[in-house]
């Protein structure tokens, strides 16, 4: 089983209008909602390859309700939530499908007390202990008590021996580096946040993924490039892998469907580019429809077709 840990999830809402008109009436065509959060992605993408995965949100409210709800009956996946007293943001896109262009909308993350945060750790302690590999996922609603989440969580897996992928950014991802994760997943705009100058040219990256390597003995180092791929590094092992050109409809969550590919290709101990070329081939497969983590295997199996792979 993959564990998803989402400590910031989401009501993920979208609002097909036409052209948006600001401080004017904006009546919409129709709308989805999907339980949002990278965790909550990542869950339904490795349910979407047919592996088992189940999601543990940090929720609370009405709001932190639905998710859950959502979750269960909408993706099919089993939910861990994790209750706190502060309701769960809603994001709400606007999407002017003329144009295409998107318009999000963020609440700000509920408040996550002491008692709380340690009611986190004391789950994750629980449910860590049934899986085969966890990935933790985004930032943290409230840095006042869970800046160092990713670190606590870290060492209470490292205990548990089970392996850790790790996705995030800013200070959250910074401090959930200290616990030695086996894999990290920056995008190229988290990894120059981290290096402090911009990664510009192929050279810079690849010093960056050799940093992850030196720095914090991180075993598997996945730079995502957004539409121009990926870098990949283990072992001595590097690949460039870039995707068929496609026409993209919502990019969305694709870097979770990526996350979703290597968790699996690590719990199931595929080769590196096995595993590489199957993360971004979800990855891929994600940004071909509106709806995150609402692929097929089938559309994953033939965009990997089309994967190219280099050796450096």
């Amino acid at each position: 089983m993959i564990l998803s840990v989402t400590p910031n999830p989401c009501v993920d809402k979208t609002l097909f209008t036409g052209t948006l008109r600001p401080g004017g009436k904006n009546q919409a065509r129709a709308w989805s909602a999907v339980p949002g959060g990278k965790g909550n992605n990542v869950a339904r993408a490795v349910k979407a390859m047919g592996r088992e995965s189940a999601s543990m949100p940090v929720t609370g409210g009405h709001s932190g309700r639905h998710v859950v709800d959502m979750i269960e009956h909408q993706d099919g996946v089993r939910c861990l939530p994790v209750w706190i007293q502060g309701a769960t943001r809603t994001i709400v896109t606007v999407l002017e499908e003329d144009t295409g262009r998107q318009t999000p909308l963020f609440e700000p993350g509920p408040e996550v007390t002491e008692s709380e945060a340690q009611g986190i750790r004391d789950a994750f302690a629980q449910h860590a202990a049934e899986a085969d590999l966890v990935t933790f996922n985004g930032t943290a609603p409230d840095r006042t008590t869970l800046l160092d989440i990713y670190r606590e969580l870290g060492e209470i897996a490292a205990e548990l021996n089970v392996p850790v992928l790790l996705d995030s950014h800013g200070p959250e991802f910074a401090e959930g580096l200290k616990a030695g994760p086996a894999a990290v997943k920056p995008n190229l705009r988290e990894a120059e946040e981290l290096m402090g100058h911009p990664l510009d040219c192929l050279e810079k990256r690849w010093r960056a993924v050799e940093h992850f390597h030196d720095a914090y003995r991180v075993s598997l180092v996945i730079l995502s490039l957004g539409a121009e791929g990926a870098l990949v590094s283990r072992g001595g092992e590097r690949l460039f892998l870039q995707p068929p050109a496609i026409e993209e409809i919502n990019a969305v969550g694709s870097g979770d469907a990526l996350v979703a590919g290597f968790a699996i290709g690590m719990t199931e101990s595929m080769p590196l580019e096995t595993m590489a070329v199957l993360g971004v081939a979800a990855g891929t497969a994600n940004a071909m429809s509106w709806d995150i983590g609402h692929f097929t295997m089938d559309e994953v199996e033939r965009v990997a077709g089309e994967v190219t792979v280099s050796r450096f």
